[in-house]
């Protein structure tokens, strides 16, 4: 699935820029009703690009625990190395796990 970083860092920069001013309290409701309308909602949830291992290093978990990533923004592969960012943080990667053929 092709990323497109420009794209995505608009995207994130926005989301941040918004955060920012939620958090210092300049977001002017009255300006909010010109938004898009939501009706019938409920929360619900959809897949993301993330990856699941056998986690070390971790500055939170301890060496060896299963854990899977927020989601995957970027790849790089540099002198046989092969990393990704999530929304998170760096990870280095391994050896992928061999695919269960079903």
């Amino acid at each position: 699935m092709p990323i497109s970083i420009t794209h995505e860092i608009g995207r994130l920069k926005k989301l941040v820029a918004d955060l920012e001013r939620l958090e210092a309290g300049v977001i002017d409701p009255p300006a909010l009703m010109a938004v898009p309308f939501l009706d019938q909602w409920i929360y619900s949830s959809r897949k993301v690009p993330c990856l699941e291992g056998v986690v070390e290093g971790h500055p939170s978990l301890p060496d060896g625990h299963g854990i899977v990533t927020s989601e995957v923004y970027a790849h790089l592969r540099a002198d046989d190395e092969y990393f990704v960012r999530t929304l998170s943080r760096w990870y280095r990667l391994g050896e992928p796990r061999p695919r269960v053929l079903s």
